[in-house]
């Protein structure tokens, strides 16, 4: 019985590990994350970076900013040291697999987004914002737009505040930024941009320790901002 026990944990665990390393962040059209598969929390099993709040804003805007779409080509080098690690959904019934490009490091996590959702339909998801968390399948909430999603772990809400002030240095004034005692979240439009690129940033829960936080370049579909 103990042996039957302890195998039945082994289980349970190995496939709470597979679920988060085939979760992925992405962004649904209000620009919340949205965090598909396994995985309930943003930026689960990140550790914090010891990088400043602007170094960690250049590093987004180099990586995302000049093409969403094209992300990937410029992590080389990366001061996030990321590494290719693609997020993988098994085909399940009539659903087949589906792959979401995406770099991993300790720390970070980059994703990159084009639109082909056909196999994520159904699969569980979570949409953690302002100190809750939306749960329920792939569909009624959806990604949308082209777009670069980069979740990175923060020391702390203090790094987070300081990371949207850098982010309001580079993108001029917000198109809404709010900080409360439970969430941070906000963003920015990309001047001259056609179709508009806005700059998506949320800091989901306040809380002692580190701060996971989702910044997103998503390009906005006709008649959106």
């Amino acid at each position: 019985m103990i042996a039957t026990r302890i195998g039945l944990a082994a289980v349970l665990m190995a496939t709470a590990q597979e679920a988060f390393a085939q979760s992925v962040t992405l962004t649904v059209d209000d620009g919340r994350p949205l965090v598909v598969g396994g995985s309930s929390d943003l930026g689960a099993a990140l550790t914090a970076t010891s990088l400043a709040p602007v170094a960690v804003s250049a590093e987004f805007r180099r990586l995302c900013l000049s093409d969403p779409a094209t992300a990937g080509t410029r992590v080389a080098g990366s001061v996030l040291a990321l590494v290719s690690d693609d997020a993988l959904f098994a085909a399940e019934g009539k659903r087949g697999e589906a792959r979401v490009a995406r770099w991993k490091s300790p720390s970070a996590e980059l994703a990159v987004w084009t639109g082909d959702d056909a196999n994520l339909k159904g699969r569980p998801i979570a949409m953690p914002s302002r100190g809750s968390t939306t749960t329920g399948p792939y569909g009624p909430f959806r990604a949308d737009g082209t777009q670069c999603n980069l979740v990175v772990m923060l020391t702390d809400l203090a790094a987070a505040q300081a990371l949207a002030a850098a982010l309001t240095a580079a993108f001029g004034t917000p198109g809404k930024l709010v900080s409360k005692k439970s969430f941070a979240d906000g963003f920015w439009q990309v001047a001259g941009t056609n179709p508009i690129v806005r700059i998506n940033f949320t800091a989901p829960s306040v809380r002692g320790g580190p701060q996971p936080v989702h910044l997103s370049a998503q390009v906005m579909k006709k008649g959106k901002r």
